[in-house]
């Protein structure tokens, strides 16, 4: 399982040369399981770049936080998201202008360059979708406090793991603490999220394993956060020492 990072800021992670592509692209490694090669990192690829086409050896799900990408001739804007399953073609990639990509591994995720994929491959891609343009909805954890809506990316059909975009409106707070039985990793896109261990801005990252409590959490500015998890999300709350809690009280003025 990943260690527990709680939380960091993109910014100081050491990016590395990215092997994937041409030269000059670079990846900060956000987490990793040193088990299963599953990993989080942010890419940044330079104007220029470009990768035939290939599929993965795991599955691999990507969001462009900044920039334009151009996946066999169609281009992928800011807030677009992918889902795609290994052995599933995928390509030629081209970058026009500079992108900045969430990328997400299911496991160790070689790339073979080819056109023609692998017969078992699983087909349930997800291509190119634009969530800017997917309406909100509710939120699906009961009694959650009003003021924040979901857009759901993925859920998984046999395991329940899903990817989804938070969004919620300035002033929001949620007094209570929380503790879910799966793995949760989640970046901050927009604005900024107070908690009990600080500040979340944007190109803030965090790695939560199961039944970590965490909590509570308000913004003045509002937020829009990615989230992912590795099972159906289940959220059970409890009541902090102090209700007033640190979050709270570190609110900016």
């Amino acid at each position: 399982m990943r260690p527990h990072i709680e939380f960091i800021h993109t910014e100081a992670v050491p990016a590395q040369p990215w092997s994937f592509g041409t030269a000059d692209a670079y990846a900060r490694m956000l987490s990793c399981d040193p088990d299963t090669g599953a990993a989080t990192l942010i890419v940044t690829l330079p104007e220029g770049w470009a990768a035939p086409a290939g599929y993965f050896s795991a599955d691999l799900e990507y969001y462009i936080v900044q920039g334009e990408l151009s996946i066999n001739g169609h281009r992928l804007a800011r807030h677009s998201y992918t889902f795609l399953p290994a052995g599933v073609v995928h390509g030629d990639w081209q970058v026009h202008a500079p992108v900045t990509l969430l990328w997400f591994t299911h496991g160790e995720a070689v790339f073979i360059p080819n056109t023609t994929g692998m017969p078992a491959a699983r087909r349930r891609l997800i291509q190119a979708l634009d969530s800017s343009a997917l309406p909100w909805t509710n939120t699906i954890t009961p009694g959650f406090p009003p003021g924040a809506m979901r857009k759901t990316l993925r859920i998984d059909p046999d395991s329940g793991a899903g990817t989804w975009l938070l969004g919620v409106l300035p002033q929001w707070r949620e007094h209570r603490v929380e503790i879910h039985p799966v793995a949760e990793e989640a970046f901050v896109l927009l604005g900024e999220m107070v908690t009990d261990r600080g500040v979340m801005t944007a190109g803030c990252y965090f790695w939560r394993p199961p039944h970590i409590p965490h909590g509570p959490f308000a913004t003045e500015t509002g937020a829009l956060m990615l989230f992912r998890t590795d099972g159906h999300l289940d959220t059970f709350y409890r009541w902090p020492d102090h209700p007033a809690g640190p979050a709270l009280d570190s609110l900016r003025r």
